[in-house]
């Protein structure tokens, strides 16, 4: 089972495609996604279903930072439960970090992570399912969608202190940092917003008892199926992991709340192994950012957390068949011609 995503926060896509002329309905056709996609935001779909739908919006449109576009309509109300419960806590810094441990009941196929770095904090989007070929515009429409969740939670004066994208820059970078009004990094290991601490303290208007009630009963449900797809919520649990170099198979039972042999054996009943997964979850991860940007495979290798780059490629060529240069290579003559300079859209 590939893991899948709300529909919710891609309803925007039919209003954006009419702005440039296009029938949704065209679109969805071309990427044989059923025509009553987008008529219950509680649809779930697959990230591979998305990035195909968002790749070919790039090709019908001409537009190369779609995915941004995109994520200027996604506010803290299209992600579901994850936040709602947010909104439920007294701070903005409560809320995002509810959010944060939340977001896999609306999105099992990517997290979300805060990370402390003294006087700022990261929040870091990272993409966990498997197989994807072209993460562009996922990229450009998360860290765009995470910017307005910030700015919902801790009000319309916040401000980051900086954005990182983890792909190639969009044509119309003009456009971005207009929108971002900070600095932007494309070419990086992570894709995430920088911001300082003390916004976190800014407090959230209180909501009714009888909506919490109602917030949190359906937290419990939506729980209860996630962990159905035990090996999917360990990968995500890893891909979150790597962000702290900490993915140890004792690393990953704690974060369950579990022994390692009990790990072990609720994937083995589901026919994965711990060292399999894990190298599936490195590998992902390597080849996004050899295709998806253009950092040494010197700083990939210790994105991935291998010791050298020598080691990262004999790895890298005993699971793909051919050394890191080469998979860059050939991905980046399998690339469509990067779009146009588009018209700026207000």
């Amino acid at each position: 089972m590939h893991p899948t995503a709300r529909i919710s926060p891609y309803l925007g896509i039919p209003g954006l495609l009419q702005e440039f002329g296009i029938a949704s309905d065209d679109v969805l056709a071309a990427c044989e996604l059923p025509a009553d996609l987008f008529d219950d935001g509680e649809h779930r779909v697959t990230y591979l279903d998305i990035e195909r739908l968002l790749l070919e919006c790039e090709r019908c449109t001409g537009c190369d930072h779609f995915g941004f576009l995109l994520g200027q309509r996604i506010r803290l109300a299209q992600v579901g439960l994850a936040g709602a419960v947010a909104l439920c806590q007294a701070t903005a810094g409560e809320g995002l970090r509810s959010f944060v441990r939340h977001f896999n009941l609306h999105n099992d196929a990517a997290t979300v992570t805060l990370v402390d770095v003294g006087t700022y904090m990261r929040l870091v989007y990272a993409i966990a399912a498997h197989g994807l070929v072209d993460t562009r515009h996922l990229q450009l429409g998360s860290v765009t969608a995470a910017f307005n969740i910030l700015r919902d939670l801790c009000g319309p004066a916040w401000m980051p202190v900086g954005v990182t994208f983890a792909t190639r820059p969009a044509a119309n970078l003009r456009l971005l940092r207009r929108y971002f009004r900070g600095p932007i990094q494309f070419d990086s290991g992570e894709s995430a917003v920088l911001f300082a601490r003390h916004w976190l303290d800014e407090p959230l208007p209180p909501v009714e008892p009888s909506t919490r009630r109602r917030v949190f009963a359906g937290v419990r449900q939506s729980r209860l199926r996630m962990l159905a797809d035990f090996p999917t919520t360990v990968r995500r649990i890893v891909r979150k992991q790597m962000l702290f170099g900490r993915f140890s198979m004792d690393d990953i039972a704690a974060q369950l709340a579990m022994h390692r042999r009990t790990l072990d054996r609720h994937l083995q009943r589901h026919g994965v192994g711990y060292g399999e997964l894990l190298e599936s979850v490195r590998e992902d991860v390597a080849r996004q950012l050899l295709r998806d940007t253009r950092m040494p495979i010197q700083q990939i290798a210790e994105s991935v957390h291998f010791s050298s780059a020598a080691n990262f490629a004999t790895a890298f060529r005993r699971r793909s068949g051919m050394p890191p240069s080469e998979y860059r290579r050939r991905a980046a003559g399998a690339s469509p011609p990067r779009s146009r300079r588009q018209k700026e859209m207000l």
